[in-house]
């Protein structure tokens, strides 16, 4: 009998790793076609940061960074297979707003292209504010 529930359960945990695997990669190719970056991480850089790109929400796998250029994004090394880094410039975003959660201050990033919102953590965006104010956003 286990061995039975073992042959069903197996083939469905590698069928939606395999999905996951695939979902979180369109997600990202989306972003690479318009930002993808081989810069290196700015001096204001985060690692294993949590936040959402698009609909996808990165537990401890993000990395953001913050230059006079834009939003440097990558994926934890481990997990980066076919994602390449990002930077997203300042220009595209058009609107930001708080995004709180319980006792955690983050705020969401709407892109122009694609239309789509970041979730970042406020610590994380702190050294963005004079680039943010030189796009018209105040520091909310």
């Amino acid at each position: 009998m286990l061995k039975n529930l073992l042959g069903l359960y197996i083939p469905f945990f590698v069928v939606s790793m395999i999905a996951m695997i695939f979902l979180f990669r369109h997600n990202w190719n989306r972003f690479a076609k318009l930002y993808r970056t081989h810069e290196p991480p700015p001096p204001h850089f985060s690692r294993m940061e949590r936040g959402s790109v698009g609909w996808v929400y990165y537990k401890s796998t993000l990395n953001v960074g913050v230059s006079a250029k834009g939003i440097y994004l990558s994926v934890f090394p481990l997990f980066s297979f076919g994602s390449p880094p990002l930077l997203i410039p300042w220009s595209a975003i058009r609107k930001i707003e708080p995004a709180n959660s319980l006792f955690i201050e983050r705020f969401q990033l709407y892109l122009t292209e694609p239309n789509v919102k970041l979730i970042i953590r406020k610590e994380v965006l702190e050294p963005a504010k004079e680039y943010l104010a030189t796009q018209g956003f105040e520091w909310i």
